[in-house]
């Protein structure tokens, strides 16, 4: 028995390995494998001969993530009438990796037994392949029956329960895109889509599309998609390699305006390009729907978007053939004075402090700064006698004084347009607007701002705009919250959908942080206090939730600024270090920081 079980675990786990190398630990605009390509995950082994009631239990556990061919997998472990009776359709519920299973009380009569799973929820799996975060315990108890020395699940509660790292194994992040609200620049949310059949891959990716933005982007996203559109007939590839969709129940392409059509296009070329498909040919029950063009790729669509939103790196053109030097450099706040970080680390200091002039002037004792995304303004928090001030003004030039003020505030956050700036002041989320109507008004002026879903939250000390503009990641009483911006046609903005992101008691928390900040539109890096865990990355639906290296890090660490394709910065009791984009595990300190220094990537 014990030579079956262990050859059993060890195809397990090659099995589990294989399917995790398909997966990256982050991404953004995510392209596993092109659509197409052969490989595809193998499916999980069987029961191993003579398994007993636990290891068949915790087999049909860990074959539960592999969603090919109606869970068969999955279906192997249990008994015929049970593998016939099982309803599997319901949402899966993702729990952690360590699942428990113990003989129930009363078990073990004499061809029975009943088994009791335990283990810690972290959400649910929409059938739209959104991530739907949720804690709590899984609690259940699965019978089993033994026929002819075999044993077999003979009861097993409806829906399937999926550890995480099984999910990530048989499944791909995949960004389904919509438009603004208000604006319609491109938005992006995370599904997760089954990586077989792959040839199924382009019709799954669109009807996760025509289901619409989640929950977690109402009143943020809309889908310019007609209700109720579908396919009319199988996507399909040309001769010269061009992919085509045919919509129907879209209504006529000739009702609807050329923003509508081309707010269409975006979203399919877009969401497409995920997957690897490059060039599309979009039509209505057989006629294009826009004329002249009736091929399109993503850099078609992206010329046509303004140049504040087609240079955001959260798009699936970003870091292709961009020009790093181009890209306005990090900010350091130290000793009372704005810095930009050098490029290059290594660069020889003076006195202790980088080689780089002030970035600003005129804010004798700055405390936190930001640069706007295009790289041309600059935002700083600074210090009058006991009160703090925002100023903003261009970059090498004097910062202006703002009328806003307060005993307390935290380091400012642009909006992707560079429009508005955002901050804490008191503990109150304050929003701030370029004065006058030119982009190019250096004045802010303070507007409404609903926070009132923040209620019972305590006092906010962290607050960052994420790279899109839709979302808002705050720290309040060291726990990372997340809300959704929601404005509206005549300038109003409220936070709506509102959750604490991995909050007690699921298995692995993030309490005790002191910062948190976007490194992608749909991840995180939160740093602080915790025990062990002074540095973690996180995706903005809680799924995923990895610790950091800390090879040269003293904690607590009390600061951080990250951003795609960019190091990540941080600062501990010994001063402020960097992390490379490509990977690593040893954080390099960075000339002429300390360990008060506050550090920004633009916006």
């Amino acid at each position: 028995m014990r030579r079956g079980v262990l050859v059993a675990l060890l195809g397990l786990v090659t099995t589990l390995l294989a399917g995790c190398a398909t997966v990256p630990g982050s991404s953004d605009v995510t392209v596993l494998r092109r659509v197409g390509d052969p490989a595809e995950p193998s499916a999980p082994p069987g029961p191993a001969r003579g398994a007993g009631p636990l290891e068949i239990v915790r087999g049909w556990i860990l074959a539960s993530g592999a969603t090919a061919e109606r869970h068969s997998a999955a279906r192997a472990f249990l008994s015929p009438p049970a593998a016939g009776s099982w309803d599997d359709g319901s949402s899966p519920t993702v729990v952690s990796d360590r699942v428990d299973t113990v003989f129930s009380q009363g078990s073990g009569q004499s061809g029975t037994a009943s088994v009791r799973v335990r283990a810690d929820k972290l959400g649910t799996l929409r059938p739209d392949g959104a991530f739907v975060p949720a804690t709590g315990m899984v609690d259940v108890v699965v019978g089993l029956t033994q026929n002819n020395g075999v044993w077999r699940i003979s009861s097993v509660p409806p829906g399937t329960i999926v550890r995480r790292s099984d999910l990530r194994a048989n499944t791909r992040p995949v960004r389904i895109w919509f438009v603004g609200a208000v604006g319609g620049a491109p938005v992006g949310e995370t599904r997760y889509l089954p990586t077989s059949p792959v040839r199924s891959v382009p019709a799954r990716v669109l009807d996760e599309l025509f289901s619409g933005p989640s929950d977690g982007l109402r009143g943020a996203a809309v889908s310019a998609l007609p209700p109720g559109v579908l396919l009319r007939s199988a996507v399909g590839t040309t001769s010269d390699g061009v992919t085509t969709v045919d919509l129907t129940r879209a209504g006529s392409a000739a009702a609807m305006d050329e923003a509508r059509r081309t707010e269409i296009a975006q979203q399919i070329v877009l969401t497409l390009a995920g997957v690897g498909i490059d060039r599309v040919q979009v039509t209505v029950d057989g006629a294009p729907l826009l004329d002249g063009r009736p091929q399109l790729g993503v850099a078609d669509v992206l010329a046509g978007l303004p140049p504040a939103v087609r240079d955001r790196q959260d798009l699936p053109s970003a870091g292709t053939g961009g020009d790093a030097a181009m890209t306005p450099p990090a900010v350091v706040v130290t000793g009372g004075r704005v810095r930009t970080v050098p490029q290059d680390t290594t660069v020889a200091t003076d006195a202790g402090r980088p080689a780089t002039p002030d970035l600003v002037t005129g804010v004798d004792d700055a405390r936190s700064a930001s640069m706007s995304p295009d790289g041309r303004d600059v935002a700083v928090v600074g210090l009058e006698g006991a009160t703090m001030r925002l100023s903003v003004g261009r970059a090498g030039a004097a910062a202006a004084a703002t009328s806003i003020t307060g005993t307390t505030m935290t380091r400012p956050s642009w909006t992707p347009d560079g429009s508005e700036v955002w901050t804490v002041v008191d503990g109150r989320p304050v929003r701030a607007v370029r004065s006058g109507s030119s982009s190019d008004s250096s004045g802010l002026t303070p507007v409404a701002l609903d926070t009132s879903p923040l209620a019972g939250l305590g006092p906010i000390s962290v607050l960052r705009l994420s790279p899109d503009g839709t979302k808002v990641a705050m720290v309040a009483g060291g726990r990372v919250v997340i809300a959704t911006v929601v404005r509206d046609g005549a300038g109003g903005v409220q936070l709506g959908a509102v959750r604490v992101l991995r909050p007690a008691p699921a298995a692995d928390v993030l309490e005790g942080v002191l910062d948190v900040t976007w490194s992608q539109t749909d991840r995180l890096v939160a740093v602080g206090a915790g025990v062990g865990h002074p540095v973690q990355f996180a995706s903005v639906d809680g799924l995923d939730l990895d610790d950091g290296p800390t090879t040269n890090l003293t904690p607590p660490v009390s600061a951080v600024a990250a951003a795609p394709d960019r190091p990540t910065l941080v600062v501990d009791q010994g001063g402020l270090w960097s992390l490379p984009s490509d990977g690593g595990d040893v954080w390099s300190s960075v000339p002429g920081g300390s360990n008060t220094s506050v550090p920004a990537y633009p916006g």
